[in-house]
């Protein structure tokens, strides 16, 4: 029985509905390519078709040497078992979500208060869609989209004749191996880290699990969240922060224990958490009422470091989220520096470049041994600026604190063969230049491709 997806409203955070979603619905392509157990072949390549840039000699033979190199994809939110992605039935308005929907609603498309999803929006009306999308089908979040539509349908556009045609193939499509043949067969990609509530499928080799912690979101803390915990760590009510933090603590325990490679945080616009703001917090939380936003952030702070020094006696690495999205003032990478310092032991898995202070993240990586850059999300939320980034970048950023790659996508994961293409694009015309400009030679090149797409993350996460 398939179900139709549903999206969230604004005023939950986008990250809060990919926690509760865990398996969120996505959609897929009708492909002609046989189902692989691993990558043993070269990706098909975009090159030649439209919305696909031409590139100089050195970038193009660092773009074609790209394709050889197994893909790390390093932050997606796919359901974590396929099951529940083959029984999704996409809807026109689900292939603009969760990104293309927030430029649709910049250019003007009316969301109702507290409704950010174009599904809700737009549904299947073409006449509700049309005059927006011609606002913002030339920017980065559209792109992936129009690679993937040339790429797998042969069009190069939507139009009122052929967008109900395309979602009915997509659906027809969305059939059992489709995570083979969109990852490995189509991207080259090797692993998928899924960030998610939940652990994925243990039984799939694609998957591997980056977990949200509990109360660790970037959304003020809930009761039923602790009361969740709670039952988890064995029922008692937690009443006191060191309590509350020994629950988070026997959670991550049994995660790892159960295959999780990663947990996940945010910036916080806390310098200095303290234990008895927290704890103020948590017992305002205990009665029942909303937090308010300065101190469910300070609980969070607390909690956070805990989770730190957790990481590091699991050995594994902390995710942060910075920058990009809502009220990017309260993600800044400016505001983990002190985080950073104070766990030195804790890998940092720094997420999206910081976007819209690239700088900011740049400086940060290149300043703590414990930081590393992944640029999931970044290629699509501003192309040209993760190019002219990591030209700085170069100069200031070790070459093995980098990771080329993560899709960050929900739904219509056909996308992630637009946004790798973009990725490779972007690394090979950064690293291209560098050959051009006799700053590095080709081989140093191509080892750099390989180790920013497959050989850092693969290290930095052990898999």
């Amino acid at each position: 029985m398939r179900s139709e997806s549903h999206e969230t409203r604004r005023g939950v955070a986008r990250r809060s509905f990919l926690a509760a979603v865990g398996g969120a619905a996505a959609s897929v392509g009708v492909l002609s390519v046989p189902v692989s157990g691993r990558v043993d072949a070269a990706p098909r390549s975009a090159k030649g078709a439209k919305f696909v840039q031409p590139l100089k000699a050195n970038a193009e033979e660092l773009y074609e040497y790209s394709l050889s190199v197994p893909v790390i994809d390093c932050h997606e939110h796919i359901p974590g078992r396929e099951a529940d992605y083959n029984n999704t039935t996409m809807r026109f308005g689900n292939l603009f979500n969760p990104y293309v929907s927030n430029d649709l609603n910049s250019a003007g498309m009316p969301f109702p208060r507290g409704v950010w999803s174009a599904f809700h929006v737009i549904g299947d009306d073409w006449d509700a869609f049309e005059p927006h999308w011609k606002a913002v089908k030339f920017g980065s979040y559209a792109r992936p989209i129009r690679i993937a539509l040339q790429h797998f349908y042969g069009v190069n556009d939507f139009t009122r004749e052929n967008y109900l045609g395309i979602v009915g193939k997509i659906n027809d499509g969305n059939k059992p191996g489709i995570y083979d043949r969109i990852f490995r067969t189509e991207c080259g990609i090797e692993k998928v880290i899924v960030c998610s509530g939940a652990l994925p499928d243990a039984s799939n080799p694609l998957l591997a699990g980056n977990l949200f912690i509990p109360l660790g979101m970037n959304t003020a803390p809930s009761k039923a969240e602790l009361d969740s915990l709670a039952a988890y760590a064995g029922g008692s009510e937690i009443k006191t922060i060191d309590e509350l933090v020994d629950a988070t603590n026997h959670w991550m325990e049994a995660q790892r224990k159960q295959g999780a490679i990663q947990f996940k945080a945010y910036a916080i616009p806390v310098e200095h958490p303290n234990k008895d703001d927290a704890a103020r917090a948590l017992e305002l939380l205990r009665t029942g009422e909303a937090l308010p936003p300065r101190a469910g952030q300070e609980l969070r702070a607390y909690l956070r470091e805990a989770h730190a020094r957790k990481a590091a006696e699991l050995g594994v690495p902390m995710a942060i989220h910075t920058g990009v999205w809502n009220d990017f003032r309260d993600l800044r990478v400016e505001d983990i520096v002190g985080f950073i310092e104070r766990n030195p032991d804790t890998p940092m898995d720094i997420y999206h470049l910081g976007i819209p202070s690239p700088r900011a993240a740049i400086q940060t990586i290149k300043n703590y041994p414990n930081a590393y850059m992944n640029l999931c999300w970044s290629h699509i939320v501003a192309s040209d600026m993760v190019v002219q980034s990591l030209h700085e970048a170069i100069d200031m950023v070790p070459l093995n604190k980098v990771f080329a790659f993560g899709g960050d996508y929900v739904l219509f994961i056909e996308k992630v063969f637009g946004h790798l293409q973009m990725a490779r694009e972007n690394i090979a015309v950064v690293l291209g230049s560098r050959v051009e400009r006799n700053l590095m030679d080709m081989d140093d090149a191509k080892q750099t491709v390989r180790a920013w797409f497959c050989d850092n993350p693969k290290k930095f996460y052990k898999i």
